[in-house]
């Protein structure tokens, strides 16, 4: 009688268990890679924003800067962090409203002057404010019936405005002023220059109508042959 051939056990394919585990591997490791990826994407930093267009030569003001979150991933380090303050820093460079602020483009005022211009309300025009970049001319002589001996020379071209006060009157001390005072910022030169000759004239502004990428300003980009002649010293302009 033939005896019954004996079944031979199968043996586990290992096979399967190296590609099962490669694919649990891989499965992890873009869970992992797409979690760091989606998270990166999410992460954004408090920086500083035009609040509207600024000319190069502002002073900056509270009013100027907004704060933003954005993600700037590696090139955060290239933005000014909201986190400092950069009200009395002067912007070197004119930036459009909503604009990043660059750490280039913001710097120290150094030795610039900040001169106080007295200007009849007539010869100023209207939206001279904060940020606005004027030319200053004065006007001397006199114009009778018949005969005129008036005489207007530039005096400083693309200066940014960096206050106006309008004429006020009355409070503590009862002091009147029917003139706008406008704060202008200068190189010591050209400061100098201009409290010399102011007694000379009459001051006027004209307001520019410039983009601020195209418009300068005196204490960082000083106009040749701007400069007035020299004279005495006016009462009507105080430096900072």
């Amino acid at each position: 009688m033939t005896e019954s051939p004996t079944p031979r056990r199968m043996g586990r394919p290992r096979w399967l268990d190296v590609r099962v585990l490669g694919g649990v591997l891989l499965l992890v490791a873009s869970i992992v890679i797409g979690a760091k990826i989606v998270g990166a994407s999410a992460r954004t930093s408090p920086v500083w924003v035009a609040a509207h267009d600024l000319a190069a030569g502002t002073v900056l003001a509270p009013e100027d800067l907004v704060r933003a979150d954005v993600n700037l991933g590696d090139r955060g380090a290239l933005y000014l962090d909201a986190a400092s303050s950069l009200a009395g820093r002067l912007l070197h460079r004119a930036l459009r409203s909503g604009e990043l602020i660059p750490v280039s483009a913001v710097g120290a005022v150094g030795d610039a002057r900040i001169v106080s211009v007295s200007v009849a309300p007539e010869h100023v025009p209207p939206g001279v404010q904060h940020g606005s970049v004027i030319d200053l001319y004065l006007t001397s002589g006199s114009a009778g019936l018949g005969d005129s001996n008036v005489s207007t020379r530039l005096l400083q071209s693309g200066v940014t405005v960096q206050s106006v006060a309008e004429p006020a009157s009355g409070g503590l001390s009862g002091a009147t002023s029917n003139e706008y005072r406008i704060a202008l910022l200068l190189s010591p030169a050209q400061a100098d220059a201009l409290v010399r000759a102011l007694p000379t004239g009459d001051p006027m502004v004209v307001l520019r109508s410039d983009r601020p990428d195209e418009a300068g300003a005196a204490a960082t980009n000083p106009t040749p042959g701007a400069s007035p002649t020299a004279g005495a010293p006016a009462s009507s302009v105080t430096g900072g």
